[in-house]
């Protein structure tokens, strides 16, 4: 797998762009199109069009309770109206994560300009400042001395080889690669990887309604000394307080704060939903908090892992919790993150794990 990687990374940036103009249909901006999909990404390309000088003429989706209705004073139609008043010539730019599915049902049905997401989130990077779809590839091959010292760290092959094809994918587009690598087993908890003890003190930093945390009760048998939750999102942390207080279980600790490096106030998005995030500017500040000294830490922060892991340097150090870390929000968290947790303590075992059949849900594992 060292071999494909270097391989992968013998190349250069512009081969690989190229090679995706090479392997895509020319994007026409001076030409109509219509978006496909109705959801989170669907605005962003709204916008992104304008500012491009390219008419969209309506939005597509998949969902019939959709259908007939307007988002942005533009009409949402089915894929068959789509075709039948366009017709296969028409540009349908994707914007949903299920891409890979939907364009594979486009192109059975004869449409010859179908764009996935990843194309412009690539090619035009610049223009998207999106958690987990901003895929610049020049930053890959800036990097690739630390992307190499990372997968020299990994401890078995199955991470070595999810992190090769990780890359691969940033660097191709090739979607068969999430078959290769995707796994069945509960998230944050392989038992292969993650060993729960009777004594384990649990830090769910992004709680979100408790989800994470049912799993882990049931996984430990319900066995466990504590339990620290972490969620910011107002519409969250009241769906969390509802699922905690029926548990009425007094070694569970809820708490409506962020996690980062310092104690401060940080706007936050809160949006009461899995996407909330630290921004720049809005009408939410949150508090942040450095996370203390405990034996189980899991960070699904939405991009601000890597602080959060920074507020938890001496933890790592003197502790050595387990660790169950995202990857996948930025793109160069692949490799930064582990990168961070070893230079933090060297006495780390890696593993890395993927989710789904998209670019969501790489998890690091630390032991």
């Amino acid at each position: 797998m060292e071999k494909k990687l270097d391989d992968l990374l013998l190349k250069s940036a512009s081969f690989y762009k190229n090679l995706i103009l090479k392997n895509n249909p020319k994007f026409d901006f001076i030409k109509s199109a219509v978006i496909f999909g109705t959801a989170k990404l669907s605005p962003h390309f709204i916008k992104y069009f304008k500012r491009k000088g390219t008419k969209i003429l309506a939005l597509v989706d998949n969902d019939k309770n959709k259908i007939g209705k307007k988002l942005s004073r533009l009409r949402i139609l089915s894929k068959e109206v789509l075709f039948k008043e366009f017709g296969k010539n028409i540009q349908v730019v994707i914007a949903s994560v299920h891409y890979g599915e939907i364009s594979q049902e486009l192109k059975k049905m004869g449409l010859n300009h179908v764009f996935d997401p990843m194309f412009f989130f690539t090619l035009d990077c610049k223009n998207f400042n999106l958690l987990t779809w901003k895929n610049n590839i020049d930053l890959i091959f800036k990097n690739k001395k630390k992307i190499k010292a990372v997968f020299a760290l990994l401890n078995d092959d199955r991470s070595r080889k999810i992190f090769t094809e990780i890359i691969r994918f940033r660097l191709t587009f090739d979607q068969s690669i999430f078959n290769k690598i995707k796994d069945e087993v509960d998230e944050y908890f392989d038992k292969k990887i993650i060993k729960l003890s009777s004594n384990e003190i649990f830090l769910d930093g992004g709680a979100y309604d408790g989800d994470t945390i049912k799993t882990f009760i049931r996984e430990s048998k319900n066995i466990f000394k504590n339990i620290y939750a972490f969620e910011p999102d107002d519409k969250s942390y009241i769906q969390l307080s509802k699922y905690l207080n029926k548990l009425a279980d007094d070694r569970i600790i809820n708490n409506k704060i962020g996690l980062g490096k310092d104690k401060k106030k940080l706007y936050f998005t809160n949006e009461g939903n899995l996407q909330s995030k630290i921004t720049n500017k809005s009408k939410t500040l949150i508090k942040i908090i450095p996370i203390d000294s405990l034996k189980y830490i899991k960070l699904d922060i939405e991009g601000f892992e890597k602080q959060a892991l920074m507020g938890a340097k001496k933890t790592i150090a003197q502790h050595k919790p387990k660790l169950a870390i995202c990857l996948y929000h930025h793109i160069e968290d692949l490799w930064e993150i582990p990168y961070l947790i070893k230079k933090f303590n060297k006495n780390y075992k890696f593993y890395i794990r993927h989710y789904t059949n998209f670019l969501f849900d790489t998890i690091c594992y630390a032991i």
